[in-house]
């Protein structure tokens, strides 16, 4: 995975991981543990779920210039956000991390 730094909304997210590949989009933060646990960048992607996650997230829903649009604050294991046609990318960071 590519890490970058992502500024939207005037707010820079540091050592942002990008998932890239099938699996990588996949797996995302499932079966990690907070304390190894990172920012994650799923590109082209409207929709997630929290299943098998060890602990909560924040979500920013992101349109196609980045620009957050949605917030969800630490959302539990076993949740599902449901896609929507505005969203085009989802930003996870473990929540209480930024």
């Amino acid at each position: 995975m590519n890490k970058i730094n992502l500024i939207t909304d005037n707010k820079e997210y540091k050592d942002v991981y990008v998932a890239e590949s099938f699996f990588e989009r996949l797996k995302g933060l499932m079966f990690t543990s907070k304390e190894k646990s990172f920012n994650l960048l799923i590109k082209n992607c409207n929709s997630i779920h929290t299943c098998f996650m060890k602990f909560n997230i924040d979500v920013y829903c992101l349109d196609k210039n980045y620009k957050i649009i949605k917030t969800y604050k630490s959302l539990k294991p076993f949740r599902f956000i449901m896609p929507s046609n505005k969203v085009k990318h989802i930003l996870e960071i473990p929540s209480n991390k930024n």
